[in-house]
């Protein structure tokens, strides 16, 4: 079974901030876990979702996880990405959608914050 991820950014207008997305996505691929892997932004940035289920799902995706880059389960998490995926997974009977849970807390984000933080010292 072919399977995509597609990781979920919430967009921005910043390109520093799209680049630093891209490179994420791209370290991601690198690990090789999936078929496919892909980024996706919400708003403000190019590929939306919808258009990166397409290209996925042009490549012969059967199942595609979404995995939002958020930190926490807020509004987007919650309501609007689950919706949205909802309304898409219509147009694509063949392919199973799998919603992934955000970042949130993990004990590793504690060690980067203290090394930001020292960094600055």
């Amino acid at each position: 079974m072919s399977k995509a991820l597609i990781i979920i950014s919430h967009g921005s207008r910043s390109q520093d901030a799209v680049a630093a997305f891209t490179e994420i996505v791209d370290l991601v691929r690198e690990k090789g876990e999936f078929d496919q892997v892909a980024g996706a932004h919400m708003e403000h940035s190019k590929p939306s979702i919808p258009q990166a289920i397409e290209q996925v799902a042009q490549t012969g995706a059967q199942e595609i996880v979404f995995v939002p880059y958020f930190l926490y389960e807020g509004i987007h998490i919650k309501e609007d990405i689950p919706h949205l995926l909802d309304e898409i997974s219509r147009d694509y009977p063949d392919i199973r959608f799998k919603l992934a849970k955000p970042i949130g807390v993990e004990p590793v984000l504690a060690g980067i914050l203290v090394d930001r933080a020292k960094a600055v010292e």
